[in-house]
């Protein structure tokens, strides 16, 4: 049996997508709606421990270890 990615398990510099959630198609995508891509980083001081940026326009965001993501390669 498959089990997901964790935000945890990628390495820095990983590029991901969230783990779409079943009724949030009005949301971060959804199953009908596009996803953001991040790139995983070194935690940032100073920014709420912001963990990952998001690509369309580098905004920083912070991830929980236990989200779970798709891998883009």
């Amino acid at each position: 049996m498959s089990t997901p990615l964790t935000f945890a398990e990628l390495e820095e510099g990983a590029k991901f997508i969230a783990f779409p959630i079943d009724g949030d198609d009005s949301g971060h995508g959804g199953f009908r709606k596009g996803s953001y891509l991040f790139t995983k980083i070194k935690p940032k001081k100073g920014r709420h421990g912001a963990n990952a940026v998001k690509s369309s326009d580098n905004t920083f965001s912070t991830m929980t270890p236990s989200m779970q993501v798709l891998l883009v390669i």
